[in-house]
């Protein structure tokens, strides 16, 4: 099992719940640490407005310092200066930008934290198939402009998040290219599984369902009210006559 540090830049913990992504469960990966990284250097680059913006070299000089067996994910409420939301900066050490995205997200009733744990899943599989994520062709080789729903769309148009986030994919063209890696056996079909599981909690679907279909649910909720009303007076009626 891989090892996963999570790695907080900034003030991130504001937007994101930690807590919950640390309790998520996988075969493949557990998160042990997190660390926060709070002493910040000012950015080089201003992108005319008030947000604060960092190429990916300086995230790589931010992260230079940790040291860690397995993999540091590193997540902050800042943006990339070329509107990236992810970047591999080492080794074993990616940074994934929020900034942008909970909004896009939110629109679909999408969390940030299964946002996060899908790209937790991309990297690891880059991580366990290239031993190195510094390998950009070879990660450039999986990675798909078309957007298919699949853990390894490009994403290009941050909007399209929404098609992969929950319930992603690996399509067929990207489990073949890694079939021909070194994988434990049974590999693509237990990560597949794991990844139908990022999901919306259940109240979220029903909270969806009422909002798509609100005349059917009021429907539904008189029928059985009215059911647990004849139900309840029934109870009572046979404990009168008792």
């Amino acid at each position: 099992m891989t090892n996963i540090k999570l790695i907080i830049i900034g003030h991130a913990d504001r937007v994101v719940n930690f807590d919950l992504i640390k309790k998520f469960k996988s075969k493949f990966f557990k998160f042990s640490d997190i660390e926060r990284i709070n002493n910040l250097p000012n950015p080089q680059k201003d992108d005319g407005y008030l947000d604060i913006v960092y190429t990916k070299e300086e995230i790589q000089s931010i992260m230079k310092e940790i040291e860690f067996e397995g993999i540091c994910l590193a997540i902050m409420n800042y943006g990339f200066d070329d509107n990236f939301y992810m970047h591999r900066v080492g080794a074993n050490k990616v940074c994934i930008s929020i900034f942008g995205l909970e909004n896009i997200l939110s629109e679909k009733t999408i969390s940030i934290e299964n946002f996060i744990i899908k790209n937790t899943y991309e990297v690891f599989i880059f991580y366990t198939i290239l031993k190195n994520l510094t390998k950009h062709n070879e990660v450039y080789t999986f990675v798909h402009n078309d957007t298919r729903g699949c853990l390894f769309d490009m994403n290009g148009d941050k909007r399209d998040i929404v098609y992969n986030t929950e319930k992603p994919i690996i399509c067929d063209e990207c489990k073949g290219k890694i079939s021909k890696k070194a994988i434990p056996k049974n590999f693509l079909e237990d990560i597949q599984k794991e990844l139908s599981k990022i999901d919306k909690p259940f109240i979220k679907k029903i909270e969806n369902f009422i909002a798509k279909y609100p005349l059917f649910s009021v429907l539904t909720t008189f029928i059985f009210s009215t059911i647990i009303n004849l139900f309840s007076n029934w109870i009572w009626d046979f404990i009168i006559k008792k």
